[in-house]
Protein backbone atom coordinates (compact mmCIF):
# COMPACT_ATOMS: atom_id res chain seq x y z
CA UNK A 1 0.00 0.00 0.00
CA UNK A 2 1.10 3.55 -0.61
CA UNK A 3 -0.21 6.28 1.28
CA UNK A 4 -1.05 9.99 0.62
CA UNK A 5 0.68 12.44 3.84
CA UNK A 6 -1.82 14.51 3.85
CA UNK A 7 -3.95 11.58 5.24
CA UNK A 8 -2.17 11.78 8.79
CA UNK A 9 -0.89 14.41 11.03
CA UNK A 10 2.80 15.29 11.11
CA UNK A 11 2.81 13.91 14.84
CA UNK A 12 1.53 10.37 13.55
CA UNK A 13 4.27 10.75 10.74
CA UNK A 14 6.76 11.37 13.01
CA UNK A 15 5.85 8.21 15.42
CA UNK A 16 6.34 5.89 12.09
CA UNK A 17 8.97 7.01 11.36
CA UNK A 18 10.21 6.48 14.53
CA UNK A 19 9.04 2.70 14.58
CA UNK A 20 10.09 1.80 10.95
CA UNK A 21 13.97 3.15 12.07
CA UNK A 22 13.68 0.88 15.16
CA UNK A 23 12.75 -1.65 13.38
CA UNK A 24 15.35 -1.15 10.24
CA UNK A 25 17.83 -1.12 13.03
CA UNK A 26 16.80 -4.27 14.59
CA UNK A 27 16.57 -5.63 11.42
CA UNK A 28 19.66 -4.35 10.28
CA UNK A 29 20.98 -6.23 13.37
CA UNK A 30 20.01 -9.56 13.01
CA UNK A 31 20.45 -10.02 9.14
CA UNK A 32 23.12 -12.65 8.30
CA UNK A 33 25.63 -10.73 6.06
CA UNK A 34 28.38 -13.26 7.09
CA UNK A 35 26.26 -15.84 5.29
CA UNK A 36 25.07 -13.52 2.56
CA UNK A 37 28.81 -12.04 1.79
CA UNK A 38 30.28 -15.70 1.88
CA UNK A 39 28.09 -16.62 -1.31
CA UNK A 40 27.98 -15.00 -4.19
CA UNK A 41 25.30 -16.02 -5.98
CA UNK A 42 23.00 -15.14 -2.94
CA UNK A 43 24.24 -11.31 -3.56
CA UNK A 44 23.13 -11.92 -6.94
CA UNK A 45 19.87 -12.83 -6.23
CA UNK A 46 19.19 -10.14 -3.58
CA UNK A 47 20.59 -7.72 -6.31
CA UNK A 48 17.61 -9.53 -8.63
CA UNK A 49 15.04 -9.99 -6.10
CA UNK A 50 15.42 -6.03 -5.34
CA UNK A 51 14.92 -5.31 -9.19
CA UNK A 52 12.11 -7.11 -9.22
CA UNK A 53 10.32 -5.41 -6.26
CA UNK A 54 11.18 -2.26 -7.36
CA UNK A 55 9.59 -2.77 -11.15
CA UNK A 56 6.71 -4.37 -9.53
CA UNK A 57 5.93 -1.51 -7.07
CA UNK A 58 6.30 0.88 -9.60
CA UNK A 59 2.88 -0.17 -11.31
CA UNK A 60 0.60 0.99 -8.47
CA UNK A 61 -3.35 1.69 -9.40
CA UNK A 62 -5.45 4.19 -7.66
CA UNK A 63 -7.89 3.04 -4.12
CA UNK A 64 -8.75 6.87 -3.57
CA UNK A 65 -6.37 9.92 -5.08
CA UNK A 66 -4.93 9.10 -1.23
CA UNK A 67 -4.35 5.49 -1.46
CA UNK A 68 -2.87 3.57 -3.83
CA UNK A 69 -2.33 -0.87 -3.44
CA UNK A 70 0.54 -2.85 -5.76
CA UNK A 71 1.25 -6.67 -5.22
CA UNK A 72 3.08 -7.14 -1.80
CA UNK A 73 5.39 -10.65 -3.18
CA UNK A 74 6.59 -10.25 0.84
CA UNK A 75 5.83 -13.31 1.40
CA UNK A 76 7.92 -15.21 -1.43
CA UNK A 77 10.91 -12.75 -0.12
CA UNK A 78 10.45 -14.28 3.43
CA UNK A 79 10.51 -17.57 2.70
CA UNK A 80 13.27 -17.19 0.20
CA UNK A 81 15.06 -14.82 2.37
CA UNK A 82 14.48 -15.23 5.49
CA UNK A 83 12.28 -12.42 7.99
CA UNK A 84 15.74 -9.65 8.49
CA UNK A 85 16.72 -9.27 4.95
CA UNK A 86 13.29 -9.46 3.14
CA UNK A 87 12.72 -5.81 5.43
CA UNK A 88 15.82 -4.50 4.15
CA UNK A 89 14.89 -5.15 0.68
CA UNK A 90 11.39 -3.84 1.12
CA UNK A 91 13.16 -0.83 2.18
CA UNK A 92 15.91 -0.13 -0.29
CA UNK A 93 13.00 -1.32 -3.11
CA UNK A 94 10.95 1.63 -1.22
CA UNK A 95 13.25 3.68 -1.60
CA UNK A 96 13.73 3.62 -5.13
CA UNK A 97 10.39 3.65 -6.01
CA UNK A 98 9.66 6.58 -4.28
CA UNK A 99 13.07 8.19 -5.83
CA UNK A 100 12.21 7.53 -9.48
CA UNK A 101 8.61 7.71 -8.86
CA UNK A 102 8.79 11.31 -7.29
CA UNK A 103 6.69 10.24 -4.79
CA UNK A 104 6.10 11.97 -1.06
CA UNK A 105 8.75 11.05 1.33
CA UNK A 106 6.74 11.69 4.39
CA UNK A 107 4.88 8.53 4.69
CA UNK A 108 7.21 6.08 3.12
CA UNK A 109 7.95 4.58 7.27
CA UNK A 110 3.80 4.02 7.28
CA UNK A 111 4.07 2.54 3.63
CA UNK A 112 6.92 0.04 4.92
CA UNK A 113 4.88 -0.74 8.27
CA UNK A 114 2.08 -1.92 6.04
CA UNK A 115 3.44 -3.15 3.12
CA UNK A 116 6.94 -5.07 4.36
CA UNK A 117 7.12 -5.56 7.84
CA UNK A 118 3.73 -6.42 9.07
CA UNK A 119 3.26 -9.51 6.15
CA UNK A 120 6.66 -10.83 6.77
CA UNK A 121 5.87 -10.79 10.43
CA UNK A 122 2.79 -12.46 9.86
CA UNK A 123 4.71 -14.59 7.08
CA UNK A 124 7.33 -16.02 9.50
CA UNK A 125 4.85 -16.76 12.42
CA UNK A 126 2.89 -18.93 9.53
CA UNK A 127 5.95 -20.85 8.59
CA UNK A 128 7.33 -21.16 12.00
CA UNK A 129 3.92 -22.51 13.50
CA UNK A 130 4.47 -24.86 10.13
CA UNK A 131 8.00 -26.24 11.90
CA UNK A 132 6.60 -26.51 15.18
CA UNK A 133 3.11 -28.62 14.03
CA UNK A 134 5.89 -31.03 12.71
CA UNK A 135 3.91 -31.08 9.10
CA UNK A 136 6.42 -32.91 6.99
CA UNK A 137 5.15 -33.25 3.86
CA UNK A 138 6.64 -30.62 1.30
CA UNK A 139 3.11 -29.42 -0.12
CA UNK A 140 2.70 -27.66 3.37
CA UNK A 141 4.93 -25.89 2.75
CA UNK A 142 4.67 -25.00 -0.82
CA UNK A 143 0.93 -24.87 -0.96
CA UNK A 144 0.16 -24.17 2.89
CA UNK A 145 2.94 -21.38 2.98
CA UNK A 146 3.32 -20.05 -0.85
CA UNK A 147 -0.62 -19.66 -2.38
CA UNK A 148 -2.94 -20.30 0.63
CA UNK A 149 -0.43 -19.06 3.58
CA UNK A 150 -0.12 -16.00 1.47
CA UNK A 151 -3.60 -15.12 1.02
CA UNK A 152 -4.10 -15.62 4.56
CA UNK A 153 -1.14 -12.98 5.08
CA UNK A 154 -2.37 -10.72 2.79
CA UNK A 155 -6.18 -11.01 4.26
CA UNK A 156 -4.99 -10.13 7.73
CA UNK A 157 -2.51 -7.07 6.31
CA UNK A 158 -5.64 -5.58 4.44
CA UNK A 159 -7.51 -5.90 7.65
CA UNK A 160 -4.99 -4.32 9.68
CA UNK A 161 -4.40 -1.57 7.26
CA UNK A 162 -8.82 -0.88 7.61
CA UNK A 163 -8.29 -1.03 11.07
CA UNK A 164 -5.75 1.81 11.44
CA UNK A 165 -7.39 3.98 8.64
CA UNK A 166 -11.06 4.06 11.12
CA UNK A 167 -8.93 4.75 13.68
CA UNK A 168 -6.93 7.70 11.68
CA UNK A 169 -9.46 8.41 9.35
CA UNK A 170 -12.53 10.90 8.81
CA UNK A 171 -16.09 8.98 7.95
CA UNK A 172 -16.17 10.49 4.19
CA UNK A 173 -13.13 9.20 3.61
CA UNK A 174 -13.96 5.68 5.21
CA UNK A 175 -17.35 5.58 3.29
CA UNK A 176 -15.13 5.91 0.34
CA UNK A 177 -13.08 3.46 1.20
CA UNK A 178 -15.76 0.54 2.28
CA UNK A 179 -17.43 1.61 -1.08
CA UNK A 180 -13.92 0.49 -2.57
CA UNK A 181 -12.72 -2.42 -0.70
CA UNK A 182 -13.20 -4.84 -3.26
CA UNK A 183 -10.71 -4.67 -4.79
CA UNK A 184 -8.94 -6.95 -1.99
CA UNK A 185 -10.40 -9.77 -3.43
CA UNK A 186 -8.30 -9.74 -6.41
CA UNK A 187 -5.37 -9.00 -4.27
CA UNK A 188 -5.72 -11.84 -2.77
CA UNK A 189 -5.95 -13.93 -5.55
CA UNK A 190 -3.03 -12.43 -7.45
CA UNK A 191 -1.10 -12.90 -4.13
CA UNK A 192 -1.60 -16.48 -4.26
CA UNK A 193 -0.76 -17.00 -7.37
CA UNK A 194 2.47 -14.94 -7.96
CA UNK A 195 3.65 -16.34 -4.16
CA UNK A 196 2.71 -19.64 -5.03
CA UNK A 197 4.92 -19.72 -8.13
CA UNK A 198 7.64 -18.05 -7.32
CA UNK A 199 7.69 -20.35 -4.03
CA UNK A 200 7.07 -23.63 -6.06
CA UNK A 201 9.57 -22.65 -8.77
CA UNK A 202 12.41 -21.76 -6.41
CA UNK A 203 12.06 -25.05 -3.60
CA UNK A 204 11.85 -27.79 -6.26
CA UNK A 205 14.58 -25.97 -8.69
CA UNK A 206 17.03 -24.48 -5.92
CA UNK A 207 16.16 -25.43 -2.76
CA UNK A 208 19.71 -24.49 -1.23
CA UNK A 209 18.49 -20.49 -2.41
CA UNK A 210 15.40 -20.76 -0.05
CA UNK A 211 16.56 -19.90 3.56
CA UNK A 212 13.64 -21.31 5.66
CA UNK A 213 13.46 -24.48 3.60
CA UNK A 214 14.51 -27.45 5.34
CA UNK A 215 15.18 -30.42 3.17
CA UNK A 216 15.37 -32.76 5.44
CA UNK A 217 12.56 -31.73 7.28
CA UNK A 218 9.89 -31.40 4.77
CA UNK A 219 9.49 -35.01 2.34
Amino acid sequence: MQFSPDLFSPTLLQAGAALAVSVLLLAAWFAPWRAVLAVPLRQHVLFGALVVLSLIWSFRYQVLPELHAHPFLVMAAMLVFGWSLTLLLGALAMVLVTTLGGHPWAALPLDWLFSVVLPASLGFGLMRSLYWLRLRNLFFYILGLGFFGTIVVTFLTCSAIAVFLVFTQSDPFLEQFWERSAFIVPLLYSEGFLNGLLVTSITVFTPNLVKTFDEHHFR
